[in-house]
């Protein structure tokens, strides 16, 4: 290492999504730590801004403007020379070793080489190998994904994801690093308890309504279960278009929908209202929704796809279907039903929250970090 400490920027440039909360534990869990000193660099755009100054986080903040909407990426393009003058000159200013992007921003690619020529290294952290069907990001996704090809170090949260960057060349596995998505935190952790002798499990479907996310095929398994005589009532909250299940979730019984974007009190809410989440994607990365649900204490049933495989373990955080089928994801929470079996997850999720604690998360990239090589200029 350069100095006793590792002197990191942590930097997030977007809005909305699970990103804010997740850099928002990033920042408190780095500034907590005595061996690091960090500095947290997010958009005033964010969501989340404000608390950043409720939590007394201002003197480690490079709070910079962006946009408040897509046309905003062009019209505002003319704040980034002075983007890069101002964060070559921080990074300089704090020595800073190693700038970790929590999530490549549309800008970028054209601001980050500074990071090498302030003598840093650039980590940039890709959520995703490929673009979800529908979601309205992977219209600028490749443009995005160029800060890959800059970056001395990128890192995935899944080993799904590195496996899928790796075999599609483009990134060499020297300057591959998979992680993990650490638990996020809406909330106290509570007591959960299957429900009394003749009441219903409570079933949430949570996050923004898109395709892969599999809104019908967890339509489908509720049906499944009702047929086989289970109780069983269902949520469904996320922002999205509900068009096409929208005939049959006016005929269904016993589903609450809420449809519109949560705020992080919404989401503590619905998840203190629940037994368990329902992931029943058709495809996947990794989970933001997995990982608040275990920062929750709330047991998650998944489909097998993706990096779900990686964070739903049958018996330790939930139960993992063997197919992508309503037969099969029915079967997958009727496990969940046993009473015995649903204390144990329970249990077991808060016995290995340290394994999935952010803690650990940001101790790891942090280590990478720093003591990995030189600044690679020759990327710059």
């Amino acid at each position: 290492m350069k100095s006793q400490l590792a002197r990191v920027m942590f930097a997030y440039w977007g809005r909305r999504g699970a990103l804010p909360q997740f850099t928002l534990e990033v920042a408190r869990t780095a500034l907590a730590d005595p061996g690091i000193a960090a500095s947290i660099s997010v958009s005033r755009q964010v969501e989340n801004f404000s608390t950043y100054r409720a939590a007394g986080l201002e003197r480690a903040l490079f709070a910079i403007d962006t946009f408040h909407s897509g046309a905003g990426a062009l019209l505002q393009a003319w704040r980034i020379p002075l983007l890069r003058r101002r964060l070559y000159q921080r990074l300089r200013q704090d020595r800073t070793e190693a700038v970790i992007e929590l999530m490549p921003h549309i800008w970028s690619p054209l601001v980050m080489p500074v990071v090498h020529a302030a003598g840093a290294r650039y980590l940039t952290i890709i959520h995703d190998a490929d673009a979800h069907p529908g979601d309205p990001t992977s219209r600028i996704k490749s443009l995005i994904d160029r800060a890959m090809t800059r970056a001395d170090l990128v890192v995935t949260l899944s080993s799904a994801v590195a496996d899928r960057l790796l075999a599609t060349g483009r990134v060499p596995e020297d300057r591959l690093l998979p992680l993990f998505l650490p638990d996020l935190g809406y909330g106290p952790v509570q007591p959960r308890t299957p429900p009394a002798p003749g009441q219903p499990w409570r079933l949430l479907f949570f996050g923004r309504i898109m395709p892969y996310k599999g809104l019908g095929l967890f339509l489908d398994s509720i049906d499944q279960l009702r047929r086989e005589g289970q109780a069983v009532e269902a949520g469904i909250f996320g922002e999205g278009s509900l068009a096409p299940h929208a005939d049959r979730l006016a005929r269904m019984q016993g589903v609450e929908v809420v449809n519109h974007w949560l705020t992080a009190p919404e989401i503590a809410d619905a998840f203190s209202r629940y037994h368990a989440i329902v992931l029943s994607h058709t495809e996947a990365s990794q989970s933001g929704v997995a990982a608040a649900a275990f920062g929750a204490g709330l047991p998650v049933v998944a489909t097998p796809v993706g990096g779900l495989v990686e964070q739903v373990v049958t018996g330790v955080t939930g139960v993992l279907a063997h197919g992508i089928d309503a037969v099969a994801l029915a079967a997958a929470i009727r496990q969940l039903f046993e009473p015995d079996v649903y204390r144990t997850i329970c249990g077991n999720l808060q016995r290995s929250a340290a394994n999935r604690s952010m803690a650990r998360f940001v101790s790891e990239i942090v280590r990478h970090a720093v003591q990995r090589g030189g600044a690679g200029q020759d990327r710059s």
